[in-house]
């Protein structure tokens, strides 16, 4: 009876106890958000690496739409005195075409071996339609009309024939000369093959230009600086937009004034900038040792925090890399310790702005070593080589050897304790000792043992209904989750207001294109929640006809939509409503909706 007690106890503790996390092995992986989508649909992909990579090769993307990407990020944690850090590259991709397709492996080198990640499989099925191409110059009304002589954007880029990553700057201007209520982004250019910087140049400003005798207003709605990641002919792909074109026509008004003046009447036009193709020149042969694809007019500079310590005592070690160049790409040099430092990852720091010059700045690697030993030690001098395409040659940065003498530690506590460069971050050593206590202790008669005594009975009686209760709940939760249309539609206020909130910080820092860019998100993203309705299906007529299937009145649908296009609006030109204001009636017509709903 024992014996068989002791094994039901065993196997409910077990199963009460939640799961161990091991440590995972160093891998390089790729992973998608979404396994099937449908053609119009965005979704991302990810390689992640949870070691430093170089060489970062992505896959051909022939059958997506590249939106974004290559967007790099690195992660850093500190759990129980271990570092652990990942680097990941991610891309915002649309489907353009149905079918099954594979995204091939992406490649890259660590410590002198070569990854590659798993491939991908992604099933795309029928969604709305993707212009596969389409005329440059000027678009075509739904009526047939052309706008190209009125209305069109203009692409242009710095240089067109460039080194392999040597900055680029791509400009999109619009010009117009009619009024325009109204515009909505199709679809970014597509940047594959390039490394992408936004610009954040602020509020479009409007100015006058004169191209062939005509006076337009000209106003810059996107800046990128570009990098690109390999050699050979790249295109950047067209900036699609649509506006709302205020076209004047002539008689046919009911009134006197509508004959006599004529009547304005809203027409849509869909306009493409022209596509840019870029050679790309290769690096020159016979690259020195320490090149590792760094571009531009670059410094490096080398400094040590102390040059003699006590042992297990800390050192911190900064290289800094600064100038104009493809900086964001740029790895820390190759350091070769002695054997008997204990080193960490660096900490980095990026002190780069994007602006209408390009990226500069400079990026600081931080190391921290701690000697364990007293001696002399000796680090190599540091080798840093880029490839400068002003002069088109190839430049070496080599900085003196480093040598710190190490005294013998004391032996005192203080030892113990590493402080970071910044005094934060403190992480204590030699805790792999513990000593025997000899005060205070306490001890239990065997009689008093948990085993046998009523609460151990008492937990084999409950843990049987606890499972039972537990599998309940988790069925319920499962079925309340598979209505996604239902679960949609109940956490639509919610998702919403979290981007009111994002939309009210960039308010506070002064952001207002991020600003008018969540307000717009926030109500789009409600109404197709709440309706159930794609957000490239969304315009006014079935949002209209939905709400009122609802029991939303006219007013706040009106509302509603005036709301959107004055956020649109307020992207290229200034409107005379404040940003406060335009919060408020975004929040009141998203609780309005909520509230005739329910009533």
């Amino acid at each position: 009876m024992h014996y068989f007690v002791k094994h039901i106890s065993l196997i409910l503790l077990v199963s009460l106890l939640g799961n161990v996390s091991f440590a995972q092995e160093v891998s390089f992986t790729a992973a998608s958000s979404h396994s099937a989508v449908k053609t119009g649909d965005r979704f991302q992909i990810q390689f992640t690496s949870n070691t430093k990579i170089g060489n970062f090769k992505p896959p051909k993307l022939t059958n997506f739409r590249v939106l974004s990407g290559p967007n790099q990020s690195t992660n850093m944690s500190w759990v129980n005195g271990k570092t652990t850090s990942s680097i990941s590259y991610s891309y915002i991709l649309m489907a353009i075409k149905e079918g099954d397709f594979t995204i091939g492996p992406a490649v890259a080198s660590a410590n002198g071996k070569a990854y590659k990640t798993n491939s991908i499989k992604i099933k795309v099925g029928k969604g709305i339609k993707v212009q596969q191409s389409g005329n440059q110059g000027g678009s075509k009304t739904k009526s047939g009309g052309n706008a190209s002589d009125d209305l069109f954007i203009r692409s242009t880029v710095s240089r067109r024939k460039v080194y392999q990553g040597e900055q680029i700057i791509a400009t999109y201007k619009l010009y117009t000369r009619v009024g325009l209520a109204g515009n909505e982004l199709v679809k970014n250019a597509d940047l594959n093959g390039f490394w992408s910087q936004e610009i954040d140049f602020g509020e479009s400003v409007w100015t006058k230009e004169i191209i062939g005798g005509y006076r337009y207003s000209v106003a810059t709605i996107r800046q990128i600086v570009l990098f690109p990641q390999r050699s050979g002919v790249l295109e950047i792909d067209p900036l699609e937009m649509k506006f709302i074109v205020q076209k004047r026509v002539s008689g046919g008004g009911q009134s006197v004034f509508d004959q006599f003046f004529g009547r304005v009447e809203n027409v849509e036009y869909s306009l493409k900038s022209k596509p840019i193709k870029i050679t790309v020149l290769p690096h020159p042969a016979n690259a020195p040792n320490g090149f590792d694809a760094a571009v531009g007019n670059l410094d490096l500079k080398l400094d040590v925090s102390s040059k003699e310590i006590k042992a297990n005592e800390a050192v911190n070690i900064k290289i800094k890399i600064s100038g104009k160049g493809n900086l964001p790409l740029i790895d820390s040099p190759e350091i070769k310790f002695p054997s008997d430092f204990e080193t960490y990852d660096p900490k980095v720091n990026d002190n780069i702005k994007t602006d209408g010059s390009g990226v500069s700045g400079s990026k600081e690697f931080d190391y921290l070593v701690i000697p364990r030993h007293a001696g002399q030690f000796k680090i190599d001098p540091i080798v840093f080589s880029y490839f400068d395409p002003s002069t088109k040659k190839y430049k070496t940065i080599t900085t003196e050897g480093i040598s710190i003498n190490v005294l013998k530690s004391d032996g005192s506590t203080s030892d113990n304790v590493v402080y970071s460069s910044s005094k934060e971050d403190i992480q204590v050593l030699g805790n792999d000792i513990r000593y025997i206590h000899t005060n205070g202790v306490k001890f239990s008669h065997s009689n008093e043992d948990f085993y046998n005594s009523w609460k151990f009975y008492l937990l084999l009686i409950l843990a049987p209904l606890l499972f039972i209760i537990t599998y309940i709940f988790r069925n319920r939760i499962r079925v309340a989750n598979s209505d996604v249309v239902g679960m949609k539609k109940k956490k639509a206020s919610k998702i919403a207001g979290k981007l009111l909130s994002s939309a009210k910080q960039s308010l506070a820092s002064n952001d207002k294109n991020a600003f008018y860019e969540d307000i717009s998100k926030a109500l789009f993203g409600y109404i197709s929640d709440k309706l159930n309705i794609a957000v490239s299906e969304l315009n006014q007529s079935n949002i209209k006809e939905k709400l009122n299937e609802i029991d939303v009145n006219d007013e706040t649908s009106k509302e509603l939509m005036d709301t959107i296009e004055l956020c649109d609006m307020a992207r290229f030109a200034p409107v005379s409503i404040s940003e406060q204001e335009v919060y408020n009636k975004a929040e009141a017509i998203i609780n309005q909706i909520e509230q005739e709903i329910k009533a």
